[in-house]
């Protein structure tokens, strides 16, 4: 059975949720508190960082999950 992988990834996501919530507050959430926003552009450009990087980072993950698991099904029969 061929599920595709946008299934895995959704599965990723909903286990990875709560941890990259607190993630997002701490590294976003305390500077910003702080007055990191006065910074200007090194804020702006971490923050960017910091909300693309995870997400790019949690679909490699997932996606190299499934073609292991393709494979391992495939060489098993």
């Amino acid at each position: 059975m061929n599920r595709g992988l946008w299934p895995g990834v959704a599965q990723g996501f909903r286990h990875v949720a709560r941890p990259l919530a607190w993630y997002y507050a701490v590294t976003l959430g305390i500077p910003l508190a702080n007055g990191a926003a006065q910074a200007g552009a090194a804020f702006v450009e971490h923050a960017l960082v910091v909300l693309v990087l995870p997400p790019v980072l949690i679909v490699l993950a997932c996606a190299t999950r499934e073609m292991a698991r393709a494979v391992h099904r495939a060489c098993g029969r």
